[in-house]
Order: structure tokens, then C-alpha cells, then sequence
């Protein structure tokens, strides 16, 4: 396939343009794409022209930790139960195990030369040797492994959790200890200064591969096995159910993605200008290989949307805007280009991506009724918010559908 493809970068984007850049890249060269790394490029346009880093920490208010959000009723479907309930294990490992530790410790009594089942499970964990193939899928270092596995092992939850359930080799156990394993690892990449935005953590599919490792290293036995569990099931609603109150205790750590979004864009209502002319220099100075397709991520997308639809715009084949709050924007009557109520339409053709995991994504199709050539695209990589705005360039879906649109 020929042609250029311009990765143009957003909220939360700024620091690891070159590690998202590598993904975009590898994403574009396998099939059905095949585009050569060296016909995709990313102008570093926060470098340039972007705002300063900002710390909204000292004028948030109190905790408000004591607020609980009122059930609704409502049963939550699967997808969204999954997602919440690793949102809630990221932020505490040791959760499910906890659950496992309430019950009544196991009548086993007392048997020769056997130790202890909490002793049993430890040396399983010392033990366990995860595939180099699943760690380099995962985007895990040896080391960070070995802390989280630490993390659990050394745990008081690990030791109650073993003591009710009375068996080592319980299966149910050994799976909540994989993904206790897994959970301890995506909350040390996510609390990592800047945050690590690793395979497994920006892929569910990726994440529930991870979990299938470490429980065969654990376990020792073949493959995971499948059934249907009854503390998944009673947590993943609850998750749900309780999310507004994580969200309020965590309002610092969660303001983070919004507060970029909100610095990033306050200024680009100020300095677009500068924005613009960088990236319409940028796309125009490229070489003459073919199509050019550009992709606007989160803010990238909006500057975009307001180059392509003005005047002096590049020449561009397809626009595809993955995360992006252009349509927000557009409603709020916060771009240039365009206006509601105007006679201007957006450029097309326009391929839109965008998550019901993102809060940061929104659809187009519905902001423009009169234009024809929009189409919105769903891709849900099964992670939460955060992680959810930057994990569209993990999933196989997004070039599968670039690829679709190409022109």
C-alpha cells in the first residue's frame, strides 16, 4: 500500500509521541495496511507550539470520600462489569483475595509432612517463571514481574485467602492470584512517573493473555481453565455501582487526563493559529509517495477538524480522528472553522473513532446531520479510563478500519 500516513498527537500524548509513534508504526506495517515505518510520520506540534505542564492539585477540594453514589437497580452488562472490576483491582490488588479471605478457614485437618496451604501458595509464586514470549506480548519487564509478585506473595490478604479455601491447588484461588499478580503490575505502570502505557494495559484482550500466563506459570498446569465465577460476578456490578464514589475519592489522579484536556485546549482556543500553520506546513512539506491519510488523536483531532475544514487547508485523502472532542467543541461553538448554525461543513471524508470507555471521545456523525461522508467507528479495547484514551493504537481494530477507508 502507498501513501503517507501523519500520526498527529493530543491530550496526554506530548511526552510519549515517540513511544505512541513506535505503536502507530507497528500497527500501519502489519496486513492488512503494510505501510513501510518510514511513510509515518508525527510533527511534534506540542513541542513547538503546546502549553506548560499544569498541577491543579491545590484547588481541588477536600476528599470527599464519605459520598456514595445511590444504585440505580440497573443489572450492568458484561463488558461493562469487566471493566469496572479491573478499574477497581488496579487500585486495589488484593481485592479479590480479600473477598476469598471472608470466608471461614477450611477444615483440613491435620495431615504428615504437608505444609501449610498459605506455605504451599508462596512457593508456587517463588517458583512461577512466566513465558519470555507472554512478558515481551505484555510489555512486562522480569523485574517489574517479580515485584508484583512479591507484592502478592508477601500479602496478609494472600495468606487469609489461602487459609479459607484450604488448598493450594484450588483453581479458583490460583485465578485470583494471577489476576492479583496482573492488577499489581498495571497499578506500578500506572502510578509510574509518567505513566506506562504498555500492551497490557491498553488492550483487555492483552491483559486477560497476561492472566492466562501467569496462572500457567502458577499453577504449573496447562491452561486456565473457564467457568463462571460467583465473586466476579457479585463485584463487577458492584464496581459499576460504586464508580462515582471512586471517582470522587480519586478526583487528583482522575483530573489528570481532564485537566490536560481542558490546559490543552484553552490554549489552542488562543493559539490554534500557531497550531494550525505548523501542522498545514508540516503535511504540506511531505513527499509525493501517494494518499495522504491524517490521524488526529484527542486534541490533534480537533486542530484537524478546524485545519482541514478552512481555508488553506492541505491537501489530506482522509481525515480519521480517534478520541477526539471536535464534535464537543463544535456544539460549544469553540472552533474556528466551523459553526453551528454555519454555512462551512467539516471535510470529508471524515473517519471518526471513538470509545464508550473514553470520556473523552465523542461521535461526529450526529453533529453534522447535513454532511455526508462521516462515519463513526466504535473500538473498545476493554480497559478503563484513563487508559481507555490512548489504547486505540493497541488494538487491531483501528488500522482495520484506517485500512477500510484508505484512500
Amino acid at each position: 500500500m502507498e501513501g503517507s500516513l501523519v500520526f498527529v498527537h493530543g491530550t496526554g500524548v506530548r511526552e510519549g509521541l515517540d513511544d505512541t509513534l513506535k505503536r502507530v508504526r507497528a500497527g500501519v506495517a502489519t496486513a492488512p495496511l503494510s505501510l513501510p515505518p518510514g511513510s509515518v510520520f508525527g510533527p511534534p506540534w506540542g513541542k513547538e507550539h503546546g502549553p506548560a505542564d499544569l498541577d491543579v492539585t491545590p484547588v481541588l477540594p477536600e476528599s470527599s470520600a464519605r459520598t456514595r453514589a445511590a444504585a440505580d437497580g440497573e443489572t450492568p452488562d458484561a463488558d461493562a462489569t469487566d471493566v469496572a472490576t479491573w478499574g477497581l483491582l488496579i487500585d486495589d490488588p488484593l481485592l479479590e483475595l480479600r473477598l476469598f479471605a471472608l470466608e471461614p478457614p477450611a477444615e483440613t485437618g491435620i495431615a504428615i509432612n504437608e505444609f501449610p496451604a498459605e506455605v504451599e501458595l508462596q512457593q508456587l509464586l517463588d517458583d512461577a517463571e512466566v513465558a519470555t514470549e507472554a512478558l515481551e506480548a505484555a510489555g512486562v519487564g522480569d523485574e517489574e514481574l517479580r515485584s508484583a509478585i512479591a507484592f502478592v506473595r508477601d500479602s496478609t490478604a494472600l495468606v487469609a485467602a489461602a487459609q479459607a479455601v484450604g488448598s493450594a491447588s484450588d483453581e479458583k484461588l490460583l485465578d485470583a492470584v494471577s489476576q492479583s499478580v496482573v492488577a499489581a503490575v498495571l497499578r506500578g505502570q500506572r502510578t509510574a512517573a509518567p505513566p506506562k502505557l504498555s500492551p497490557v494495559a491498553l488492550s483487555g484482550d492483552r491483559r486477560a493473555a497476561f492472566v492466562d500466563a501467569v496462572y500457567t506459570a502458577v499453577s504449573e498446569a496447562g491452561t486456565r481453565p473457564a467457568y463462571t465465577r460467583a465473586i466476579w460476578k457479585m463485584l463487577g456490578p458492584l464496581a459499576v455501582r460504586i464508580g462515582n464514589a471512586k471517582v470522587r475519592e480519586n478526583r487528583a489522579k482522575l483530573m489528570d487526563p481532564f485537566s490536560d484536556f481542558i490546559r490543552d485546549v484553552a490554549f489552542y482556543i488562543r493559539r490554534g493559529d500557531d497550531v494550525r500553520k505548523f501542522l498545514a506546513k508540516y503535511i504540506s512539506d511531505l513527499p509525493s509517495n501517494g494518499p495522504v491519510v491524517v490521524v488526529g488523536h484527542s486534541l490533534g483531532g480537533i486542530a484537524m477538524v478546524d485545519l482541514m475544514s478552512g481555508d488553506n487547508a492541505p491537501h489530506v485523502d482522509l481525515l480519521v480522528t480517534v478520541g477526539s472532542q471536535a464534535p464537543y467543541l463544535y456544539l460549544l461553538d469553540s472552533l474556528v472553522s466551523l459553526r453551528p448554525g454555519g454555512n462551512v461543513q467539516p471535510f470529508t471524508p471524515w473517519l471518526n473513532i471513538y470509545s464508550p470507555a473514553d470520556f473523552l471521545s465523542f461521535r461526529a456523525a450526529p453533529a453534522f446531520p447535513n454532511a455526508d461522508g462521516i462515519v463513526d467507528e466504535e473500538v473498545d479495547a476493554g480497559v478503563p479510563f484513563p487508559e481507555s484514551h490512548s489504547a486505540y493504537f493497541s488494538h487491531d481494530k483501528t488500522y482495520s478500519l484506517i485500512e477500510k477507508h484508505w484512500p
